[in-house]
């Protein structure tokens, strides 16, 4: 028996990349630049302690995506 293979059609939106979208690729990099700062901060404010860099990133995500830029 010969053996059928079925490939769905790919939904060409679902994947993207910065380079396919440059203002989102730029959108993308001011946002991760201001997150590396509020967690570097986060990092100085709490007596520059080593081991919480995971727990820095995501104060500072959460602070930056929740906070209306204005």
């Amino acid at each position: 028996m010969k053996q059928q293979l079925v490939q769905g059609k790919r939904d060409e939106k679902a994947v993207t990349s910065p380079e396919d979208n440059p203002q989102e690729g730029a959108f993308s990099d001011e946002l991760q630049a201001r997150i590396a700062k509020r967690a570097y901060e986060l990092y100085l404010e709490r007596g520059c302690r080593e081991g919480c860099d995971v727990e820095d990133w995501v104060d500072a995500e959460r602070e930056i995506l929740t906070v209306p830029r204005g």
